[in-house]
């Protein structure tokens, strides 16, 4: 808990401030006092005025950079014009670094709707000063461009800034979420600031390689890949160690600030020394490698005298103790709050400020017995009597020159959001996570086995097209048009199996093994439609909600639902409205939000009066489940009980008798639940957590238990069975792809483990005060692990945790854990599930070859919980591991983005073979036509089982207007967002979509291009002509034909013949079903567009 006094420095540093009149910084002792100093201030003083100033959150001589998060806050302060007196707060520490001149940190131009500045003269200033060019804008001090649209994210800027031109005019400003890339808000103007920590001209790179040769006269630059990446402009991670040689003279902190008023913490001078003491004992530890020689303490930062005369010079806050009372917080929230507003009563105080950040807390407080209540939304607005507000995080105080106290709902809870807006991910699809690399393996539907090979543009008769390249085996090409995409799919050679040759483009042994796939698809669909049917046959009860009191259960939620979330509740709540039994699956990444939809199922289902059963897989889970349940349901009188190993005989009884006799509503467990005696008669909802850690038998063995009732899985990465009856559409499925405000993905690492790496991530974690992680699944090896350990980081507490240990013991460690007691635990795979506690954000996972991608993918979901930075280091013996081992840890890094876990499942199960879904005797035939195609075929041969007047494909329509009709690369550059957009073209079924799709496009790109817009327009009438049947519009400039399927729709098949016979001279049918059509104007392919569709109309 934060110390509650120093509550008052912020208060007497805004006095300070008002009297001076005068921009001040206020020096903190630590990172974590300066960040909550921040918020506090802005009780006094208009937040606009202050600024935080965050350390790096590196390591001295570190082999990381700073966080993107940092890099950006740090930039926004650095480069900002001073429009008069301001707080800056920042810590010690950032007084040791050496900053580029201030010269280096200026707003290089303010750019306006309406300037005049041509393209190419706005790409060179940028690349002019350090940002990147990118295919995609997804990261500070990179650019993208795409026709007459340029996106850029400034590092001052939360969003990235899109910018569009007409000819050299500035037409458009907007910024736009680098997730969708779908615009976010107009803007007026913008400003321009450097893209990079270091100047990247030639002039300094030149002064970087000159100073490096004279600063390192005897190391060999060829060995130093530091500094060939930064010759050659590339800021890799680390880069920094080098900073001071850009320059010919770095600056101070306090020279950025040069007009500042200095103000220090009386507890500074200790935390110098030992801050000082820790940078020689790094360069000490670290300059043993010739290929990264580094700069001596003295030249990297200022030494240990430089700052404390710095200080020196600095004043001292003047503190009033006498104008400040400290409230006792151990009473907690509500009786402090009793005690303010019987000091209001009696006079003593004016005000009582009241915040939180909690939705349900705030309405709370309001509910409360308070008479009247002002809510603001500014600090000046508070009126006489009591005021809400909802603000960051503060420590209570009893100002008496104010005559006001200060109270805040979360600083008494232990568990705070940080921020509460609505993201707005749900138009992400799952598919955009699929595509083709060059090289990439891939399988097309009637071709086989062959190479992906790019895109190109291939001009025929004057008419450009673009299209995908495969190659196949003896040096044959396949050239597939854009429009079939969809029959193309990404294979994945089973690491595990031999390797399986490219097809050839003039052997017919490909369509051998397609039909010998078919085939069991066919039979794997029957067995498949059985255990669906059987399921179907039953009955489960219809629950729905009947009253108010489900929707006070849910503005009980703390938090701001995610739109996923909202998704994947409305479906579940339908689902169980309904007889038909749910078989739901709910996927998401740890800390997602799928216990919070699992338990508005459960008041659902009790209260509709029927019993639910929640199941997890293991002790820790149950335990940590249990009292989440109880802490979210305890206002609603739901009797919730657990049961697990450690319950004795007599408590099983008990829990036993009480369900069977209706008493308790809900009831946690392992499966050993359905080894007991108990009577599931009136249960209504069956939730199993963590799906993909229970086996086939025991999920069959729970559902024959009870067939008529409500199923709702969960898993961050689903098993194949599962992921196979989601492909084939037996299984419901909802996604929660956003992840919860404010979190980062976590950077993972693959690396040979040493004690230097381990020793300096932990060190890393440990100075930014949060906990470590180190994973070793051999429990004879953690004892030596730990004194290993205790002689590298004599300093730190460190733990054991292992299934092994008695329960008591166990317990003991993870609490003391959890408060903080701990700095590194050392243990097994115990921690994969139920453990929650955002300071710990780096994970070490040693011997990480032997453990499953699932497996290595719920282990890092423990660390990155809260806004900090998370790091990951799967660490290996030696590089020389087994070729499957080696592509699964490929695998866990390169899927490191938050919501991964779909994805990764979707890998696993591909990395795996067919074996994983048919057993290892069938899996040949998986194999041989990769999962993606046998997957579809399956899908096929279930809907045609289940109607047999199913076409096994739907009408696809040719469509051929025989003018240029794709995207060109000048407006949209990159080939992996093209193939991206035509896959979605493809796919789309609606005209709404595909509308949207066009919007999204135009935000992204800028106005259409003729190429672009008959790209559409063939879309448009392809979902039109799908509809109606048509097989294949082909219309030159002399001659316009229309192909019906043989079996076409009686009713459409009358209402062209009407046509016909009215319009001889224009529409002819032929007897093989083809319909042609003279169109006047047919020089203009756009004008014969425009005849189909009106025709498609008439019929429709």
């Amino acid at each position: 808990m934060l110390q509650t006094d120093n509550h008052i420095i912020a208060a007497a540093l805004a006095d300070t401030f008002i009297k001076k009149n005068k921009s001040i910084c206020y020096v903190a002792s630590n990172n974590k006092e300066a960040r909550i100093l921040s918020t506090e201030l802005s009780l006094y003083i208009s937040p606009s005025l202050i600024n935080f100033f965050p350390e790096k959150e590196t390591l001295p001589y570190d082999h990381f950079s700073s966080p993107e998060s940092i890099i950006k806050h740090r930039f926004k302060v650095l480069n900002q014009t001073n429009n008069g007196p301001n707080i800056l707060i920042t810590s010690a520490k950032n007084l040791f670094e050496r900053y580029p001149p201030k010269s280096f940190f200026r707003s290089l131009q303010s750019f306006n709707l309406g300037d005049s500045i041509a393209l190419d003269k706005f790409k060179k200033i940028l690349t002019d000063n350090y940002f990147l060019h990118t295919e995609r804008v997804d990261s500070i001090n990179t650019f993208s461009s795409r026709g007459g649209v340029l996106d850029i994210w400034p590092s001052i800027y939360k969003n990235p800034i899109r910018i569009e031109f007409f000819d050299e005019e500035i037409e458009s400003i907007r910024s736009f979420n680098p997730s969708s890339q779908l615009t976010v808000k107009q803007l007026k103007q913008f400003n321009l600031t450097t893209g990079s920590n270091v100047p990247l001209d030639d002039e300094s790179i030149k002064k970087f390689r000159d100073s490096w040769r004279d600063y390192f006269p005897d190391n060999d630059e060829r060995v130093c890949d530091l500094f060939k990446d930064l010759n050659n402009r590339h800021l890799v991670e680390g880069y920094e160690i080098y900073l001071p040689l850009f320059f010919s003279k770095t600056e101070s902190f306090g020279n950025l600030f040069i007009d500042y008023d200095f103000i220090k913490s009386d507890v500074i001078e200790d935390k110098n020394v030992d801050y000082w003491n820790e940078i020689n004992k790094r360069f000490d530890e670290e300059n043993i490698d010739s290929s990264r020689p580094l700069l001596k303490p003295e030249k990297l930062f200022f030494n240990l005298d430089d700052v404390n005369d710095f200080l020196h010079l600095s004043d001292k806050l003047e503190l009033d103790k006498r104008a400040y009372k400290i409230l006792n917080i151990e009473i907690g929230f509500n009786e402090n709050l009793n005690i303010a507003k019987q000091l209001l009563r009696e006079g003593s105080i004016d005000k009582i400020i009241i915040s939180s950040l909690v939705p349900s807390e705030y309405e709370n407080i309001k509910k409360l017995n308070l008479s009247s209540i002002n809510e603001i939304t500014n600090i000046n607005d508070a009126t006489n009597g009591l005021n809400l507000i909802s603000i960051d995080i503060y420590r209570p105080l009893y100002n008496l020159n104010l005559k006001t106290i200060f109270l805040h709902r979360e600083f008494f809870i232990d568990d705070v959001p940080l921020d509460n807006n609505l993201k707005s991910s749900i138009d992400i699809r799952i598919d955009t996570n699929i595509h083709f690399n060059f090289n990439d393996y891939v399988i097309h539907e009637n071709y086989g086995l062959g190479v992906y090979k790019g895109l190109e543009v291939v001009e025929s008769k004057g008419i450009k097209n673009e299209y995908l390249k495969i190659s196949y085996a003896n040096d044959e090409n396949l050239y597939v048009p854009l429009a079939k995409a969809f029959l193309i799919s990404k294979y994945h050679k089973n690491s595990e199996k031999i390797e399986t040759p490219l097809d050839s483009l003039s052997s017919n042994k490909w369509s051998q093994k397609k039909q010998r796939a078919e085939k069991r698809a066919y039979d794997h669909a029957a067995e498949i439609l059985d255990i669906e049917s059987r399921r179907l046959s039953s009955h489960a009860p219809s629950l729905r909600v009947e009253d108010s009191s489900y929707e006070d259960f849910v503005k009980e939620f703390p938090y701001q639902e995610t739109l996923d979330q909202i998704v994947a509740i409305e479906a579940i709540e339908k689902d169980l409205s309904l007889v038909k039994p749910m078989n739901r699956l709910l996927c998401g990444d740890v800390g997602f939000g799928k216990t919070e939809i699992a338990m508005r199922a459960a008041f659902i289902s009790v209260n509709a009066d029927k019993q639910v059963v929640i199941l997890a897989p293991s002790t820790v889970l149950v335990s940590q489940h249990y009292q989440s349940f109880i802490d979210r349901f305890k206002k609603f009188g739901i009797n919730i009980k657990s049961l697990n190993r450690h319950s004795n005989n007599s408590e099983k009884t008990e829990i036993i008798n009480d369900f069977n006799k209706g008493k308790i509503d809900i009831l946690i467990g392992t499966h050993a639940l359905f080894s007991q005696a108990l009577n599931f008669k009136n249960m209504g909802l069956l939730v199993i957590d963590e799906e993909h850690r229970f086996g086939t038998k025991q999920k069959d063995i729970i559902k024959a238990k009870k067939p008529d009732v409500h199923v709702l899985y969960l898993s961050a990465t689903p098993i194949p069975r599962t992921m196979n009856f989601i492909f084939a559409g037996l299984k419901d499925f909802s996604f929660l792809h956003t992840p919860p405000t404010s979190r980062l993905s976590i950077k993972s690492f693959l690396k040979v483990e040493t004690d230097n790496l381990m020793v300096e991530a932990i060190k890393r974690e440990n100075s930014r005060d949060g906990q470590c992680f180190v994973i070793q699944n051999d429990i004879k090896k953690l004892a030596n692990l730990k004194d290993r350990l205790l002689l590298l980081l004599p300093d730190l507490r460190i733990e054991i945790a292992h299934g092994q240990l008695k329960k008591a013991e166990i317990t003991k460690t993870m609490n003391l854990f959890q408060i903080g007691k701990i700095d590194v635990l050392l243990c097994t795979t115990i921690v994969e599930m139920g453990l929650d506690i955002p300071n710990a954000n780096t994970m070490i996972i040693l011997d990480a070859y032997n453990f499953g991608l699932a497996q290595l993918h719920q282990l890092r979901g423990r660390v990155g919980r809260s806004s900090k930075q998370g790091y990951c280091y799967f660490l290996i013996p030696t590089p020389d591991i087994p070729k499957n081992s080696r592509e699964r840890l490929d695998s866990i890094i390169r899927l490191s983005e938050l919501g991964s876990g779909f994805f990764i499942a979707q890998e696993d199960l591909e990395l795996r073979g067919g074996g994983e879904i048919l057993g290892e005797k069938q899996s040949g035939h998986v194999d041989a036509i990769g999962i993606s195609l046998y997957l579809s075929m399956l899908k096929d041969s279930i809907e045609g089982i289940k109607n047999p007047q199913y076409e096994y494909k739907s009408v696809t329509s040719e469509i051929n207007f025989y003018d240029d009709a794709f995207i060109p690369d000048i407006y949209l550059p990159s080939p992996t967002e093209r193939l991206k957009i035509y896959r979605r073209i493809n796919e789309i079924t609606k005209i709404s979509d595909l509308f949207k799709l066009k919007i999204e496009l135009i935000d992204r790109c800028g106005k259409y291009i003729n190429e672009v817009d008959a790209l559409f327009s063939n879309a448009e009438l392809l979902i039109l002509s799908g509809e109606m049947g048509i097989s294949k519009i082909s219309s030159h400039e002399d001659k316009t034909s229309i192909q019906f399927h043989p079996k076409l729709d009686e009713d459409v098949l009358n209402k062209i013949l009407t046509i016909i016979r009215s319009n001889s001279k224009i529409y002819q049918m032929e007897p093989s079903g083809k319909l042609n059509i003279s169109i006047e104007d047919s020089k203009n392919s756009n004008q014969r567009r425009l005849f189909v569709r009106n025709f498609i109309n008439e019929i429709s």
